[in-house]
């Protein structure tokens, strides 16, 4: 699959945004294919309707990645674990992206601008993206998890008919 990824934010997480922009395309070798705020003014106000349209990219595989960048990433990530197969959590620290990957196969991560600055900022993004989940070497833990996460899913939420992929419940081209 090519390296593609989401990316949003606020007004106060837009410069860094940007910064974190080149980072992903200029030193990571991704393509952003959701990149909806390009003044600070678009972001004011919309961390509801960005993860909603965010969660939607990521549903339709257009991108199985995303990042967001706000005050704390918490908002955000919290409206985004509102639909279905999306997991998403704000991280401060490599070692949590670094897990959060590995061990949940999470899809999102939320960034806090007034948490952390862009050299951490851009550590995080490589813990993050660099060791993509396993299911041949995932913990036994980690796999029941989420299978748990998807039974859940499907008693809370309403599963999208447009859905185009596994989201990341299963192995490729399974479930």
């Amino acid at each position: 699959m090519s390296k593609k990824i989401a990316i949003a934010c606020d007004d106060i997480g837009f410069e860094q945004k940007q910064i974190l922009l080149k980072y992903l395309t200029e030193e990571k070798g991704y393509e952003v294919v959701f990149d909806p705020v390009k003044k600070a003014e678009d972001g004011i106000n919309t961390f509801a309707k960005l993860a909603d349209a965010m969660a939607v990219v990521i549903q339709k595989d257009q991108c199985r990645l995303g990042i967001y960048v706000c005050g704390t990433g918490i908002g955000f990530t919290m409206q985004a674990n509102k639909h279905w197969g999306i997991r998403a959590t704000a991280v401060t620290n490599p070692y949590s992206a670094k897990r959060a990957r590995l061990s949940n196969n999470v899809q999102i991560i939320g960034l806090g601008a007034r948490v952390n600055g862009i050299p951490y900022q851009e550590m995080i993004l490589d813990a993050f993206l660099d060791e993509p989940f396993d299911f041949e070497h995932a913990r036994k833990n980690s796999l029941l998890n989420l299978n748990e996460a998807k039974a859940d899913d499907d008693r809370n939420l309403k599963k999208p008919d447009y859905l185009a992929w596994n989201m990341g419940f299963a192995k490729e081209n399974e479930g």
